[in-house]
């Protein structure tokens, strides 16, 4: 009866929990188990012998934390004298780069990197402690006399060169520490000017100098807190260069919405590079444009919000200033007034679509932020001296 709830708590957390859980008595079933889950010879902790070792030795009120050279974990522990291992698992998500340095440092050249990728996601991303959470809580469940147990990492499974490597890492903890801090003034410096390519070279710098930190892998976490320091930086980077808020709000909302949900760390970094280039983007559009802040501010925000109905109230209020006095600078510094400018804007962007896609004159004129599209047939003909139609099939070689 004890056999049989035992082994309904081991499939209940295989299905709540989508993780491997074994129950071990033999050295066969041990050969089974690490057949089907390791992939090189150097993981230690899949060997048939090392883990019936363990089970003879290992003390029955402690929970053994297993970790080998690729980040891949087990818990291991006794209950009635029978060996049960929670796992594999792995507590951090490794990219292209973590896969790489850890063939490297291990001198692996017989395994692809993408297959060795794909290995590591044939197992659950959970924390260690919510391992042993989820052991403790079968424990209490399957053993009455439970009062709690000793959490113990055995050191024998590492590689030696890996511990040194640790070690040297430590001592240098400081100067990678100040280098960190030179690296993200740089960067500071450089996203201020709006120099992208100076600036993702300065932020991989950045995240090479706290590798330490995640020496062989990330968290989803980790990383979208790392991406949200950065969106700090930046914002703080760019209220110094004197781009409005609105814009600033923009940039850095379209990379939360983007991370906030996003499971693939390389997308997630990806999104963090895309957002560097759009914030000095918008700062080199400022700083290049020889014109007052005010006009500089409406031009960006007529350019990229064309879109909603932008009335000239909206602009002066997302401006601070005065009707009056935002066209007089308009007709002194463009020779133009904002609606005419706004105008040429979203005629401009027609014309893009127009010659790059296949939508309607209706969904172009929706696009573009004109609901009514007679009116936007007749403002593209007088700006253009041609109808939508006529411009599609002059510029648009899909088009018979």
């Amino acid at each position: 009866m004890k056999n049989e709830l035992t082994d309904n708590n081991l499939q209940l957390i295989r299905e709540l929990y989508n993780i491997g859980f074994y129950r071990i008595n033999t050295k066969e079933e041990a050969a089974r188990f690490c057949k089907k889950n390791m992939i090189h010879r150097v993981q230690l902790i899949f060997s048939a012998d090392a883990i019936m070792t363990m089970k003879d030795n290992m003390d029955a009120n402690t929970i053994y934390v297993l970790t080998d050279v690729f980040n891949i974990s087990m818990l291991v522990f006794l209950l009635d004298d029978e060996l049960y291992i929670l796992g594999p698992f792995t507590p951090l998500l490794h990219t292209k780069q973590d896969a790489l340095r850890v063939l490297e440092q291990n001198n692996i050249k017989d395994l692809n990197v993408n297959i060795y990728l794909r290995y590591r996601n044939l197992f659950p991303t959970i924390s260690e402690d919510m391992a042993v959470h989820i052991a403790t809580s079968f424990l209490k469940t399957n053993d009455p006399e439970y009062s709690g147990r000793r959490i113990k990492k055995p050191s024998f499974f590492e590689e030696e060169s890996q511990l040194l490597f640790f070690e040297e890492d430590r001592e240098n903890f400081v100067n990678l520490l100040q280098l960190r801090y030179d690296n993200e003034k740089s960067f500071f410096n450089c996203v201020t000017k709006g120099d992208s390519e100076a600036a993702l070279n300065y932020l991989s710098k950045m995240q090479q100098d706290v590798s330490y930190i995640k020496r062989i892998g990330s968290t989803l976490e980790n990383e979208r807190i790392g991406c949200a320091i950065t969106r700090t930086t930046l914002r703080i980077a760019a209220l110094k260069a004197g781009l409005p808020v609105y814009v600033i709000d923009k940039i850095s909302s379209k990379n939360t919405k983007l991370t906030i949900e996003e499971t693939d760390i390389e997308k997630i970094l990806d999104y963090k590079k895309e957002m560097v280039k759009d914030f000095c983007e918008a700062i080199m559009q400022l700083n290049t444009n020889k014109h007052s802040a005010v006009i500089n501010n409406a031009i960006y925000y007529l350019e990229n919000y064309y879109q909603d109905d932008i009335t000239l109230d909206l602009l002066t209020d997302k401006m601070s200033i005065s009707k009056s006095y935002l066209l007089t600078l308009f007709r002194k510094e463009l020779n133009t007034t904002p609606g005419k400018y706004l105008r040429k804007v979203r005629v401009t962007k027609a014309c893009q679509l127009l010659e790059s896609s296949q939508k309607s004159i209706q969904q172009i004129s929706e696009s573009v932020g004109i609901a009514d599209s007679n009116y936007f047939v007749k403002l593209f003909k007088k700006e253009m001296d041609m109808t939508p139609s006529q411009y599609r099939k002059k510029h648009n070689s899909t088009v018979g």
